[in-house]
């Protein structure tokens, strides 16, 4: 590491695939054989990979068997393309009617949820003399994209009229899977009812999808036969509660170094605003890290960070490209020395979810926002 400044993260490959093998035993344990004899896995590789390095977290689940994943938009599908990835990528939004060419070039499988995008899909499509595969996505109580489950037969049977364009799958979302469960099964018996009246109907299709992270892990998988993975592949918890009911590895470590060793004298303010002062003569170190590297500004005189893996207490506001923290149980701290912003050092360990609690957000948040815009070290 003697290359690096400043502050970095590193991403353990090895835990991506322990998460990505738990995933699947979850999916075999939780699929109930008289509906679907196999649940595959779609990998949800966006925001690069919650900020842990899309291209390189894609490499680790094909080896183990990964087929399918899913974007957020066109711009990473076209980088997932461009790093080499062939296999089925699905595209969560799939509204912008400029982006249908594009879609249709990279074979892409849009998730639909207007009727005015797939009719552009559909002349890209013949166009391009391809019959490309969509996935309906219905709104089931999530009110953001998609086509309400009232409404999705007549939507379906237009669908149906386009010759270049036909329906792979159908996906729903669940909003408050780990704080409502009643609500969250009742959306997924709504959806289940709804895709029934499309059987009725003969609508041919694959896949059934809802489960993210916290639906695979804290609910029977009872009709559907795709899973949707997201955070609990980069060893994150979507609830605590899951934490027996799956082994996950935490992926990200965030390190910064010693810009600078000192005492500030008992008085003294610290950091912008002074918002807090030395009861006494303290020694501090000054630690390469602040909210431009996005170590978040609400986490002032709030968190903590390990040091020879001790944690030392933050002091004063976050600045942009540094924060000071109090040494004092430390032993000897030197310039260049390494601390621990997120992971373990010397038994010491703070959690993503520890760093979210201090900053009022939650534990993909913490890493989409230091792993998106810090160096990243795999290993």
């Amino acid at each position: 590491m003697s290359n690096i400044s400043g502050a970095w993260a590193e991403i353990d490959l090895k835990a991506i695939r322990h998460n990505f093998r738990e995933a699947q035993r979850l999916a075999r344990i939780l699929l109930e054989p008289v509906f679907n004899r196999q649940v595959d896995i779609l990998s949800v590789v966006k925001a690069d990979s919650y900020g842990h390095g899309m291209l390189a977290a894609v490499k680790v689940m094909q080896k183990e068997g990964g087929k399918f994943f899913a974007v957020s938009n066109i711009n990473e599908a076209s980088a997932l393309r461009a790093g080499g990835c062939r296999h089925r990528i699905l595209l969560f939004e799939a509204t912008l009617l400029d982006a249908a060419r594009e879609m249709v070039r990279l074979d892409l499988t849009p998730a639909l949820c207007t009727l005015e995008m797939a009719r552009a899909l559909n002349i890209e499509a013949k166009r391009a003399k391809k019959l490309l595969p969509v996935h309906i996505k219905v709104d089931t109580g999530m009110s953001r994209l998609g086509v309400w489950y009232e409404d999705l037969l007549p939507f379906v049977r237009k669908i149906l009229k386009l010759d270049h364009i036909y329906i792979e799958g159908f996906l729903t979302h669940f909003p408050v899977a780990d704080t409502d469960r009643k609500f969250t099964e009742l959306q997924g018996n709504v959806f289940s009812n709804a895709v029934a009246d499309l059987i009725k109907e003969g609508v041919p299709f694959k896949y059934l999808h809802a489960a993210n992270s916290m639906g695979l892990a804290g609910y029977k998988n009872r009709y559907f036969n795709l899973v949707r993975p997201g955070v609990m592949l980069y060893g994150l918890y979507p609830h605590k509660s899951l934490r027996a009911a799956v082994d996950l590895q935490p992926v990200m470590t965030v390190k910064t170094r010693v810009l600078l060793v000192k005492v500030i004298h008992r008085g003294r303010g610290i950091s912008y605003g002074h918002t807090v002062r030395a009861l006494k003569d303290t020694p501090v170190a000054v630690l390469a890290i602040g909210y431009s590297d996005g170590y978040f500004r609400a986490l002032s005189n709030k968190a903590e960070i390990l040091l020879n893996g001790c944690r030392c207490r933050i002091l004063g506001r976050v600045t942009m490209d540094q924060v000071i923290v109090d040494i004092s149980r430390a032993g000897r701290v030197k310039v260049g020395d390494i601390a621990v912003v997120l992971g373990a050092q010397k038994g010491g360990v703070i959690s993503a979810d520890e760093i979210a609690a201090w900053a009022g957000t939650i534990n993909y948040e913490v890493t989409c926002n230091l792993g998106n815009r810090l160096t990243r070290v795999y290993r």
